[in-house]
């Protein structure tokens, strides 16, 4: 028997959809789960890192923005009273950046670090402005300069082993010296050992990523992020472990979707179709928008011949994400068994104006159009 081809969704990454076989009578062969990255995309940039004075239309914007921010405009009026003092411009430069407002936080943090650049949190905010700008030279290189004054800092070690480690080409080997100088002072920093797990899975090394998100919850047992770590590495390789791994992290955090989503998907790969079918509707009921996880059930209705209930979500999945070719394909697939074939040659032809790549659309629609 032939499959009926779907894409589906792996659990913590939507955007990375990969094919799946859905054969009829429940039989269901998926690939195992790919990881999912998690460090965030930073583009270098090589700007000074201090920018110059405001311009009379920044001082304009900036009185608009007091106006709306009766916290900003507090810590203007102080700091018109005391210009020097250099926790004023980091207090309103936490605010600018609370509110998005990155260019004055900019200016503020600068303002700050120049007026005390031995207070490690003046260092930390300019660095991680800098960082969301896309100067990343300009953020690692204060905290190496900090660290010349204060090798041993805990929190500027930390966060220089996470920028090394945020890269577009990480330096995997920094940033784990980094994260061990944060274990040398402080043995039982869950933060480091979880960060060196994700350094570990990223190289390769499966198995000392494995100690290591261990080792965090063996420190902090409340450490949410590393049980889904441990279940997304044992879900990979079909253990059954992942279940536990993702019970802890939705007992932790049970409006949390994508811990339902991913001990879901868990079932799902591994031919617990009913578990799964059950995990997936009570996440719909947490989470009624997952397009996700209704496009992931309409493909397990799909598989045990539940062609009504499987038409259902996969128009439920358009409507939430109306420009996925692949949930009109699957409604296409339904309504052509269910006997709609003007609909389902419209539902085809929609999926190849999105997908124009889509074969299984094509061949599909060329059977009907040329009955």
């Amino acid at each position: 028997m032939q499959p009926i081809y779907f894409l589906c969704f792996n659990a913590l990454n939507s955007q990375k959809p990969y094919l799946c076989a859905m054969y009829k009578k429940g039989r269901i062969l998926i690939p195992v789960v790919v990881l999912a990255l998690l460090a965030a995309i930073l583009f270098l940039r090589r700007d000074s890192i201090f920018g110059g004075g405001a311009h009379a239309s920044d001082k304009d914007s900036m009185a608009v923005v007091e106006q709306l921010t009766p916290q900003i405009a507090s810590l203007s009026l102080e700091i018109k009273k005391a210009p020097e003092d250099a926790g004023l411009y980091f207090a309103r430069a936490n605010a600018y950046y609370d509110y998005g407002n990155l260019k004055y936080a900019l200016s503020d943090y600068t303002k700050a670090y120049q007026l005390d650049s031995l207070v490690p949190a003046h260092v930390l905010g300019l660095s991680d402005c800098l960082l969301e700008l896309n100067n990343a030279d300009g953020a690692i290189g204060l905290l190496i300069e900090y660290l010349r004054h204060d090798p041993d800092n805990i929190d500027i070690n930390m966060n220089l082993g996470m920028d090394y480690f945020l890269l577009p080409e990480p330096k995997y080997t920094l940033a784990l010296e980094s994260f061990n100088k944060v274990l040398k002072q402080d043995l039982h920093n869950a933060d480091a050992y979880f960060y060196k797990g994700l350094v570990f899975r990223e190289t390769g090394d499966t198995t000392s990523a494995i100690s290591s998100f261990q080792t965090t919850i063996e420190t902090d047992p409340d450490y949410y992020d590393a049980y889904m770590q441990l279940g997304l590495i044992m879900a990979a390789r079909h253990n059954k472990l992942a279940l536990t791994y993702y019970d802890n992290a939705i007992s932790l955090c049970d409006t949390c979707g994508e811990a339902h989503y991913a001990k879901a998907k868990y079932l799902q790969d591994n031919g617990k179709v009913r578990d799964a079918i059950n995990n997936y509707k009570q996440l719909i009921i947490k989470s009624p928008q997952d397009a996700d996880a209704i496009y992931n059930l309409a493909t397990l209705y799909y598989g045990i011949d539940s062609i009504e209930q499987a038409y259902r979500f996969f128009d439920l999945t358009i409507k939430q994400s109306p420009a996925r070719a692949m949930a009109y394909y699957g409604k296409g697939v339904c309504a052509e068994e269910l006997k709609k074939t003007d609909e389902a040659i419209s539902l085809y032809t929609q999926a190849l104006n999105l997908d124009p790549e889509l074969k299984e659309a094509e061949e599909k629609l060329q059977k009907l159009t040329n009955k």
